[in-house]
């Protein structure tokens, strides 16, 4: 029987386990410097000369720069980049367990974009081939779980829980929700904690309730009402509380979609809304109706208590939320938040701003829907020019287009 090299590599080819001699033989070589069988075969196949199979199976983890053989390096599905097997299973066990299924991307580039449907699809299907011999089995099924409510959010009976945040399939019509995770029950239209009181009762007359009877609500008041407001993803419909006097580009934990936490609407880049010609020069934005907090925000308050003919409240000197000084009939909130609270109420009951709107807003609302804007006459008032923008938007452009 022949030994070394020579012998292995005949060996190799008899077995089929080397595609020719010339493989076989860079395979033997490799092996008697002490690099395991599987790897050195791989390396034959990659590489035509012994310096090319050894820088072959010296590589370099992306991740942690650390030396490994081929065998050890994990490809992503959806780009090039690769790391050890060492890191791979760090980063992904540590995604599934403690990010949403739209944060399992690619640790360098953060590929692939799944907002497409199709891709997305397509890629957690790759994706579970990889896990199911990288993560352990417990890590595996939470993914496996996470696909299913990923699934089931796409059910319009779909329902999160408010407490604990697991997803759960309702019965159609049920409000009195069950989560049979935590146990926890809640609302299925307003996510609060259900009580006795909601029982028969709508989510406006309880919270109504609430405000008159719970001792927590009445010392609270309006700051309590504005520190707890909540908006729901429009996609997934997860519930998160929102803190007043931020951003209005809201971007979901769980799915990635962008949204306005005015409107809802959605963000979009560019060209890829193509809801009017004029997008295609814009860069990230929405289409706000213009009852929206995006616009009404520069209004001041009593433009917005004259459309609301809401009645004045007491003020008091300073504004607990925040800290910042507040003004004459704020009802004891800064200016800031107060508008913020005028402006939901303009939004809840989807009252027209066209009403206090002046000329410059008109003639924007107009370009906004690509309308021709009619040009102020000669000796035409401010008040009648304003007027007569009013009645084309009234007539032509309805609150909700």
């Amino acid at each position: 029987m022949i030994k070394g090299p020579i012998g292995r590599a005949s060996r190799l080819v008899r077995s089929g386990r080397a595609r020719s001699q010339a493989d076989a033989e860079l395979a033997a070589q490799l092996m008697a410097l002490r690099f395991p069988a599987e790897d050195s075969l791989q390396a034959a196949n990659e590489c035509s000369s012994l310096y090319a199979a050894v820088s072959f199976l010296h590589q370099e983890c992306e991740l942690c720069a650390g030396r490994c053989s081929a065998s050890e390096l994990v490809g992503m599905t959806h780009c090039t980049h690769r790391c050890c097997r060492s890191c791979a299973q760090a980063y992904f066990t540590q995604r599934i367990k403690e990010r949403p299924l739209a944060d399992l991307r690619c640790p360098f580039c953060n590929e692939p974009d799944l907002t497409s449907e199709e891709i997305a699809s397509d890629y957690f299907s790759h994706l579970d081939i990889m896990l199911k011999t990288l993560v352990s089995p417990e890590v595996h099924a939470l993914f496996h779980k996470k696909l299913f409510e990923r699934a089931m959010m796409k059910d319009p009976n779909f329902k999160w829980c408010p407490k604990c945040s697991s997803g759960f399939i309702a019965a159609p019509r049920q409000q009195k929700l069950h989560c049979p995770d935590c146990g926890a029950v809640s609302c299925a239209l307003c996510a609060k904690t259900w009580s006795a009181q909601h029982e028969g009762v709508s989510c406006e007359r309880f919270a109504m309730w609430q405000q008159q009877n719970d001792p927590d609500y009445q010392s609270a008041g309006l700051e309590r009402l504005l520190a707890e407001s909540g908006i729901s993803c429009p996609s997934c419909r997860f519930r998160y509380s929102l803190a007043k006097g931020g951003c209005m580009h809201f971007t979901c934990s769980q799915c990635k979609y962008e949204f306005c936490s005015g409107c809802s609407q959605p963000f979009s880049m560019g060209s890829k809304c193509g809801k009017t010609e004029l997008c295609s020069r814009l860069g990230l934005h929405a289409h706000h109706p213009r009852n929206c907090l995006f616009y009404l925000r520069d209004k001041e308050p009593r433009q917005l208590q004259q459309l609301l003919k809401q009645k004045e409240t007491a003020s008091g000197l300073r504004d607990d939320l925040c800290g910042r000084t507040v003004f004459p009939d704020n009802a004891g909130l800064c200016r800031m938040h107060y508008i913020e609270y005028l402006c939901g109420l303009v939004w809840k009951h989807q009252l027209d701003p066209v009403a206090i709107s002046d000329a410059a807003d008109l003639r924007q609302e107009m370009r906004r829907h690509g309308k021709r804007v009619r040009i102020q006459r000669v000796r035409e008032s401010d008040e009648k020019y304003t007027a007569a923008l009013r009645k084309i938007v009234e007539a032509e452009l309805p609150l909700n287009v």
